[in-house]
Order: C-alpha cells, then structure tokens, then sequence
C-alpha cells in the first residue's frame, strides 16, 4: 500500500458519492487544504484520520487502503505510456504520468512531469523529500523566496516542506522526471 493508492481510493470514492472535496474535509474535521494534499498524496493520513474518513464515507477503513496483492518486483513502463494522474491546479495544464503505478509496495514515487509553455501552479508543500530531474526545456524552479534556473540534465534534490513551484516561461514544453519519496 502506498501514498497514492490510498489518496486515489479516497479521491475516488468521494467523487462516486458526489461530495465536494470542501463536504468531506468537515465530516472528517479536518481543512480543505490538508485534505487536498491528501488525494494529492503530498502527505500520508494518520490512522485516526483513515478511520474519520471511512466513516464520512460510509466504508470500511480497510476500503481505503485495499490494494491489490503486489507481487510485481519490477514495473517497465514503455515511452509514452505512463499512466496520467489527475492532481491539484488542473488549470495549470501540467500533466503527470505515473512512472510505477502498478507496483503497490514502493518506497518513491517517479512521475514524468509535462508543463506547457508559459505555464507556473501555486506553491505547494510534501512530506518527505523530492528530486527532480529536467530532461527537456527550462524552467525556474521556486523553492520558498529562491528561484534557480534548470536547463536539461541539471537535477534538484530538496525538502518537500520547502514550499515550491515549477515555472516555465518559455515557448516550449518542459519535461521533468520528478521523484516522490514516500514517508509514513
């Protein structure tokens, strides 16, 4: 069981149900903004918000962390074929394909990160860390009051509680390989 299959059984169930990510977050007592992160896997859910979240959703706790066996020791995931994972500033544009989605048991979570010219999203924070790695195009990467300029083949490692932002301000995309550590 990872970070994301339990953000995506929760995002899921919320949206069969019909409730607003807002609706939720009350039931369960806890903010919009920390919820969010939630579905967006940028943080675990502590055991007592799991059990507050199954009962607004009227599941079982053990729903929200089913996965299926994983007995998959290696994921190859052909070029182009990543699996497209919505997150949080879809009006961003930026497109995130799921470098490892069928593997259950892992200890990070790889991303290939498209963003459109011209494109930022707000700040953000995760637990844990983050690495990123620019295959192609430029982008300033913001890290709290910091801005550092990437060019393909530079790479950045940081702390995910910094708050930060990728910003493409070209006319061309940008592509990032971008690494999730995941912490319980």
């Amino acid at each position: 069981m990872g970070t994301m299959d339990i953000a995506l059984n929760i995002r899921k169930l919320r949206e069969s149900k019909g409730i607003t990510l807002e609706v939720l977050a009350k039931k369960a007592r806890v903010t919009k903004g920390f919820l969010s992160q939630v579905e967006n896997f940028r943080t675990m859910p502590s055991l007592p918000l799991l059990y507050k979240l199954a009962e607004a959703l009227e599941v079982e706790p053990a729903t929200l962390l089913a996965v299926t066996e994983d007995n998959i020791r290696h994921i190859l995931t052909k070029n182009g074929s990543g699996t497209v994972i919505e997150r949080e500033h879809p009006e961003s544009g930026f497109i995130y394909r799921a470098l490892a989605k069928g593997k259950n048991s892992k200890t990070m979570e790889p991303f290939l990160l498209e963003i459109p010219p011209r494109a930022s999203r707000k700040a953000v924070t995760t637990n844990g860390d983050e690495f990123i790695y620019l295959c192609e195009g430029e982008i300033d990467f913001h890290l709290g009051k910091e801005a550092v300029r990437m060019h393909p083949g530079d790479s950045l490692y940081f702390e995910g509680e910094i708050p930060h932002y990728p910003e493409n301000l070209t006319n061309n995309t940008a592509i990032l390989l971008v690494v999730y550590s995941i912490t319980y």
